[in-house]
């Protein structure tokens, strides 16, 4: 009987440690999406500028 609660208990925090881990995932690639959109707006600016005194040669 005391194997069947450790069987249920398991199963309950291993499909816990899956939804923790898919919402961190998700958390993590929506920051770095942010940070790529941030990098390439701020940083696009200021290629452009320093691209066209630059000879191409």
């Amino acid at each position: 009987m005391n194997n069947s609660f450790d069987h249920l208990d398991t199963e309950y925090y291993v499909e816990r440690a899956y939804q923790l881990r898919s919402e961190y995932v998700a958390a993590a690639v929506k920051s770095l999406v942010a940070r790529i959109k941030s990098a390439l707006t701020s940083g696009k600016r200021s290629t452009a500028a320093t691209l066209q005194g630059n000879p191409a040669h």
